[in-house]
């Protein structure tokens, strides 16, 4: 191939674009070729030439295309595929969805559904967490709040909040969950499938904490309807009706709702108990089975 384009190319340049080195290239010259390697030569140096021609910009479909189109030259795009990448020559949104794909290749599988909605199934405190992340509007942008939820007591154990969406919020809200000494070892985790929990600093926190990661299915709001549902009681309770200027100001007034919630506001479906004098009962309960 480089015999072919060398007339086009320095032999340097293709040496190095190919990863052979140029003494390894003049000894190839003193041995002969068949007749397919030479035609996949000549369709090398016409791939390369119309890839250059585009700027580096055209996939192998384009060329294919070009190929045909322009030089009367008729071949199948798998081919032309296989030869840019023995070439090494890949258009930039190419490169990019090869990282992707490689990216969710190295990715492990989601984790399977632990509840399946069973959400009243559960009355020992500490065995299942609940978690999910909303957003507040502020004259500052926006403020993200993650909260992690006791699903027997709906206790708000832990949360966090932060102009960004990232995993270190999730981790954050779940370390101080677990700061309270209220999670059980070998706790459900229980979340929708969002970035923030696939990622791989989540997996391995949970992995270190002893916890079992549980995901619903994919846009079904109904699998997380426990976490849900304190953001709309949130929303709907106290930050409707207020405007914020920052998200310091947001961030108090969320606290002091957490406060109340877990305190103060008593809930129909635990018998009209508040969240932390549930916990206070089932745990003195369990507690004393348990001994």
């Amino acid at each position: 191939m480089i015999e072919r384009m060398k007339a086009d190319f320095s032999i340097v340049f293709l040496c190095a674009r190919l990863g052979v080195s140029v003494s390894g290239f003049h000894a190839w010259r003193k041995r002969a070729v068949s007749g397919r390697a030479e035609r996949r030569w000549q369709l090398s140096t016409k791939v390369l030439s119309v890839f250059i021609d585009s700027k580096r910009a055209a996939g192998h479909r384009k060329i294919t295309a070009s190929l045909a189109t322009d030089l009367g030259v008729h071949a199948n795009r798998k081919t032309v595929l296989s030869v840019m990448r023995d070439l090494g020559i890949m258009p930039p949104a190419a490169r990019a969805a090869f990282r992707r794909a490689a990216a969710r290749a190295r990715t492990a599988p989601d984790p399977v559904d632990l509840l399946d909605r069973r959400f009243q199934d559960t009355v020992e405190p500490g065995t299942v967490l609940v978690s999910d992340i909303t957003y507040v509007p502020t004259g500052e942008g926006w403020l993200y709040v993650a909260t992690v939820i006791d699903l027997a007591t709906r206790t708000v154990l832990g949360w966090a909040s932060s102009k960004r969406q990232t995993a270190a919020l999730v981790i954050t809200a779940l370390s101080r969950a677990i700061a309270t000494g209220h999670v059980r070892p070998g706790a459900i985790f229980h979340s929708d499938h969002g970035t923030q929990y696939r990622s791989r600093r989540v997996t391995r926190f949970c992995a270190r904490a002893g916890l079992r990661r549980s995901m619903g299915k994919n846009f079904e709001c109904w699998d997380n309807a426990v976490a849900e549902s304190f953001f709309s009681k949130l929303k709907n309770e106290r930050l409707r009706w207020l405007r914020f200027t920052t998200r310091h100001a947001a961030t108090r007034e969320v606290a002091d709702y957490i406060r109340y919630f877990n305190d103060r506001r008593r809930h129909q479906a635990l018998g009209y108990a508040t969240p932390n004098e549930l916990m206070t009962r089932l745990t003195t309960i369990h507690a004393a089975t348990a001994a």
